[in-house]
């Protein structure tokens, strides 16, 4: 005799719903955290190499182009909640962070909203992104966070304002005893950001990394002019154009050598290696660096936020030894709007289940009627002709 399965289409629906949850929320990031690359150890002597997580354009979205009601609540807090378990995950696969560089437009809507507004955002942010101890934390303002783009302008109580919320920011951080980072701005070059008060505090004898919102290489022009000739630095990172690639430029004449190198997740690695120094010569050796190359390299650094609409979004992480060698690599995230359709998806399927399930109990029912009616039949029958 043939033996019937029973389902539980309930429980089915359960199952379906509990497994696409728990790709969507956990899975994801840990198949995306297995193909990140772990970084070579470049420097022999303790300390003297530093590990430098970057952070692009996340964008928090704000209340202002955001839709009333539950659905602008339900956008805002499943934004925050893949930039704040991107930065987690990234955190917890590479302990050796000791400087984390928010390389601007931390806020969508900063430069659009009214002081009371941008403190509410500047909270939220710093809930997504809490300091990590002993680590070193670099907020460099974007044009969302204070204008600078278009009809909108720079203007000093924007930057007060974040300089309040974020800062203040140093006209150089000293990310290790033989490493500086500097950072420099094409939307002004008020306070700290003043070129020319710069050289003053920088030293032959360090690696200096230049960070900035937008590309300087790239666009060239009077402010790359001003970097290279004031700062010198030793590589730059920028943001901005929310894709990442890799640009590089004869150091004189900041002509691009070359194609520039774009990243992607498609890509066989998303390692790059970079050497800033030629060896050192004995008669560097007072200096303990080598020379400067002939080529500067410029990486732009992928956004983290998925509302970008770009395709790849990722964290920037690199290491960089005291002798000017660095290795920088993108740490790609999942790309959420296809785990959002997978959602829809289950949802649909879920319901056909559902409904399937029901209309199946139904007909079974009908049947276990129609036999219970027909047993009663036969079994009073004889009475019944009584």
């Amino acid at each position: 005799m043939r033996r019937k399965m029973n389902i539980n289409y309930t429980k089915l629906c359960l199952l379906i719903m509990a497994c696409t949850v728990c790709y969507n929320e956990y899975l994801s990031y840990w198949v995306s955290h297995v193909s990140w690359p772990r970084l070579p150890s470049l420097d022999t002597v303790p300390g003297a190499q530093v590990t430098i997580l970057m952070v692009a354009d996340p964008q928090i979205v704000g209340n202002i182009h955001e839709p009333n009601g539950v659905l602008g609540s339900v956008q805002r807090w499943d934004c925050d909640r893949y930039l704040a378990k991107s930065y987690a995950w990234a955190l917890s696969s590479y302990p050796d962070i000791s400087t984390i560089i928010f390389m601007g437009d931390l806020i969508d809507e900063g430069s659009e909203a009214d002081d009371q507004m941008f403190a509410d955002y500047a909270d939220r942010f710093h809930g997504l992104y809490p300091a990590r101890e002993g680590v070193s934390m670099i907020y460099i303002p974007g044009d969302n966070d204070i204008g600078g783009e278009g009809a909108d302008p720079v203007t000093i109580n924007k930057m007060d304002r974040f300089d309040k919320h974020f800062g203040p920011v140093k006209a150089v951080h000293a990310a290790s005893d033989n490493i500086d980072i500097v950072p420099v701005s094409r939307l002004t070059e008020h306070g700290v950001y003043n070129l020319t008060l710069k050289p003053a505090q920088l030293y032959t004898t360090k690696i200096v990394v230049a960070v900035s919102h937008v590309p300087v290489l790239p666009l060239n022009g009077k402010f790359s002019e001003r970097v290279m000739n004031l700062v010198n630095p030793d590589l730059i990172f920028s943001a901005h154009d929310h894709q990442g690639y890799l640009f590089t430029a004869d150091r004189e004449t900041r002509h691009m050598k070359g194609d520039i190198r774009r990243f992607s997740r498609r890509e066989e690695s998303s390692v790059a290696e970079i050497h800033t120094r030629t060896p050192v010569l004995a008669e560097d050796t007072e200096l303990g660096v080598g020379r400067l190359t002939g080529d500067i390299v410029e990486v732009v650094v992928p956004t983290t936020s998925y509302r970008m609409g770009v395709p790849n979004m990722g964290l920037g992480v690199v290491t960089i030894s005291s002798a000017g060698d660095a290795v920088f690599a993108n740490l790609w995230l999942p790309g959420r709007f296809s785990l959002l359709y997978s959602y829809g998806a289950m949802l649909i399927v879920v319901a056909v289940i559902f409904v399937v399930g029901k209309l199946l109990d139904l007909k079974r029912l009908c049947r276990r009627r129609e036999e219970y009616s027909a047993d009663a039949r036969r079994k009073y029958e004889s009475i019944l002709r009584l």
